[in-house]
């Protein structure tokens, strides 16, 4: 397999998390001439990442790959036994993608200090609690979504919520995830095979708020 991605993407993050559980060995390599360029595009027609090419099979968007690998290779699965729990999994990890993650990226901007509007920043900050308060009522964090196992809605949060509290530390605004958010984040850090890739994307994320300042 070959795993188009770039170092500080959160989204490339949450399949690299997938692939690490599941044992799965892929060889990362940037999307030449940079994504979106003709060149990716001939080889990902959507020209994004991250992007998967299994074989003759070319997959992009990091929900469809991961839906990919937890049906492909079903090793270590990342969606529970029953029904109703799966429906809830998938339930949190499109809220991942349409509520939190877009909150997230609209502070990218702000991490330049020419560019940074602390009011927005703070408003962003008192929306993403009220979806983080949310979120606890619909599933369970503690320590995991799914449970005592880690689901495909915890892998796309992880790195997600890491960039933010990187984000808000670079902007001075004090931002405190609710107590079952912290007991989850730890327990992420610890583990055996997320720890180190969260830590890997952290040192990214640290590189490149460090590009921003100079911006």
């Amino acid at each position: 397999m070959i795993f188009y991605a770039v170092p500080v993407s959160n989204f490339c993050t949450k399949v690299e998390i997938v692939l690490t559980l599941k044992g799965l060995s892929a060889e990362v390599r940037l999307p030449p001439s940079g994504y979106g360029s003709a060149e990716y595009k001939s080889i990902v027609p959507a020209g994004t990442v991250p992007a998967l090419v299994d074989g003759d099979f070319v997959l992009s968007e990091s929900d469809s790959i991961c839906e990919y690998l937890e049906e492909e290779y079903p090793q270590q699965t990342l969606l529970p036994h029953t029904i109703e729990d799966r429906a809830k999994v998938r339930m949190l990890a499109r809220l991942h993608d349409l509520k939190i993650e877009p909150l997230i990226r609209s502070l990218f901007k702000h991490m330049a200090p020419t560019q940074r509007d602390i009011e927005f920043i703070e408003t962003t900050k008192s929306s993403l609690s009220q979806q983080l308060d949310l979120l606890i009522q619909l599933g369970s964090f503690h320590p995991f979504i799914a449970g005592e196992d880690i689901s495909l809605a915890d892998c796309g949060y992880a790195p997600s919520l890491l960039l933010a509290q990187k984000m808000f530390i670079e902007s001075s605004v004090d931002f405190t995830f609710p107590d079952k958010f912290i007991t989850w984040q730890n327990e992420l850090n610890q583990h055996s095979k997320v720890g180190p890739v969260l830590t890997k994307y952290g040192l990214a994320v640290d590189q490149w708020i460090a590009l921003k300042r100079t911006q």
